[in-house]
């Protein structure tokens, strides 16, 4: 049972390390930070994001995500629209005169992405689709779970501990 789960680990994250690679020439091609690139893929895959959702989905941080919807818009790559409900809420959508000119480079990606798709039935398919959602899922939470016990022993006297409860270092500003 470990070892399934640790081949499977290994191939996610080979394929994470090959989509991170492909955002890393597509920067260079278009002169733009990996970041700001990763940011026009999950508003291609996701659509229109708040810029909280789009923090969550990039892991990183809201004055990161503040910065990076600034360099985004500086390069007339987003639009921000004001959402009609809720005025404090604001809709970050990749400009539609950019997808194609961004979808290029990925298109002998996505060809034979979709060769291997069209190899499998719509059942096996759905297995997949429904396990790669459960174990994000389920990593979302550990990971949850983990940052907030994390930030909870590095706020108290005697620092952040390690799994095994030794303490690694100093919290709470005692350094």
């Amino acid at each position: 049972m470990l070892e399934q789960h640790l081949e499977i680990a290994r191939l996610t994250r080979e394929l994470a390390s090959q989509l991170l690679e492909k955002a890393v020439m597509v920067a260079r091609h278009f002169d733009l930070g990996t970041t700001e690139v990763r940011a026009i893929e999950q508003l291609y895959l996701s659509g229109p994001m708040t810029a909280g959702d789009l923090g969550r989905a990039l892991a990183l941080t809201s004055g990161s995500v503040t910065a990076l919807v600034k360099r985004l818009q500086a390069n007339d790559l987003i639009t921000r629209t004001v959402d009609r409900q809720d005025r404090r809420k604001a809709w970050i959508s990749l400009r539609d005169d950019k997808v194609e000119e961004f979808l290029r480079p990925y298109l002998s990606t996505i060809a034979q992405g979709q060769s291997v798709i069209d190899r499998f039935s719509d059942d096996d398919l759905a297995t997949v689709t429904r396990f790669l959602k459960e174990y994000c899922t389920a990593s979302s939470a550990e990971n949850m779970a983990t940052e907030r016990e994390t930030r909870a022993d590095s706020a108290k006297p005697g620092g952040r501990r390690d799994a095994s409860g030794t303490i690694t270092g100093v919290g709470a500003g005692l350094s």
